[in-house]
């Protein structure tokens, strides 16, 4: 990895990490419902992207259950998420989609895991259910445990969609994220419409500029400059090399929530924290002993 990838490498983590921190923000301090903010940042970017959109003949169906994974259901958890637990809580959790990705692959594709991979992924389930028992004391009583099982379940919907993904063959990753935020749209419009109010309290003077500039941070920073260049490295780097990019991310969003936002981190979510990075290390290791020898064995 040259100097410059690692730059970049690092960019993206930092994008992706303190999204959490303009997450919570948001939707807490300045009270935007949260599925309507998730819905209006995948309609913004559908319109940037929109003169990309093609259709793949023979390849929707895999494209749109991608986008019901990344573009919508992921959102639909992950954003009204954010008003139960906490930035760093949500940060950690949200690496479940790492074991989630690993089970649908035994399911569905009939991929063998072994024993350490699977030994990673049962880790990883411990250190988020030892967090959703170490609420702090101001979230204690505001449902963390739902908000902890929500970004979970977030985090099973991007397993989904990556499993769906993962069948598509020469669509690149802009026509995929235009798609993403159609597929967003259609389904997060709905939902906010239905089981929000006060749409409109984003556009009061008081929190109008404020919601622009988190827009503008969703959308323009973390969807376009962070996804973009994450496939951009994919494209240049072996993906064992960037995947770790993951545990990177979840210590900014930590650090984040816990400089910026003021959290408390107990010690039973400090354990936590650390046995879910543990097991999704056993998991990135193995991954990566496994790319070495398949390129072992082809040469």
């Amino acid at each position: 990895m040259s100097l410059r990838e690692f730059a970049v490498l690092m960019m993206i983590c930092l994008i992706w990490g303190l999204h959490f921190v303009v997450m919570k923000f948001t939707i807490v301090e300045m009270n935007i419902p949260p599925l309507f903010y998730a819905a209006l940042r995948v309609s913004i970017m559908a319109l940037i992207l929109l003169p990309f959109l093609r259709w793949h003949k023979g390849q929707m169906r895999a494209v749109l259950m991608g986008g019901l994974g990344f573009g919508a259901l992921n959102y639909a958890f992950m954003f009204p998420a954010m008003k139960l637990t906490t930035a760093s809580a949500a940060a950690v959790t949200i690496e479940l989609y790492m074991p989630f990705s690993i089970i649908l692959s035994v399911l569905v594709l009939g991929e063998r895991i072994g024993i350490w991979r699977t030994s990673g992924a049962a880790l990883a389930f411990l250190g988020v259910v030892l967090i959703g028992l170490g609420a702090p004391p101001e979230a204690a009583s505001e449902g963390f445990v739902l908000g902890i099982a929500l970004i979970a379940c977030g985090a099973m919907a991007e397993a989904v969609g990556a499993i769906s993904v993962k069948s598509v063959k020469s669509i690149s990753p802009v026509q995929l994220l235009v798609w993403f935020g159609i597929v967003g749209s259609i389904v997060l419009w709905p939902l906010s419409l239905f089981l929000e109010d006060g749409q409109t309290r984003a556009f009061n003077p008081e929190t109008r500029v404020n919601f622009g500039l988190a827009l503008i941070y969703s959308v323009l920073l973390v969807s376009l400059v962070a996804h973009g260049s994450y496939y951009w490295l994919l494209q240049r780097l072996p993906i064992h090399t960037v995947a770790p990019s993951g545990l990177m991310t979840t210590v900014i969003g930590v650090i984040g929530g816990v400089v910026i936002l003021g959290e408390k981190l107990t010690p039973i979510i400090l354990l936590g924290a650390l046995v879910t990075i543990s097991g999704i290390c056993v998991i990135l290791w193995r991954n990566r002993e496994e790319a070495k020898r398949k390129v072992t064995e082809s040469s």
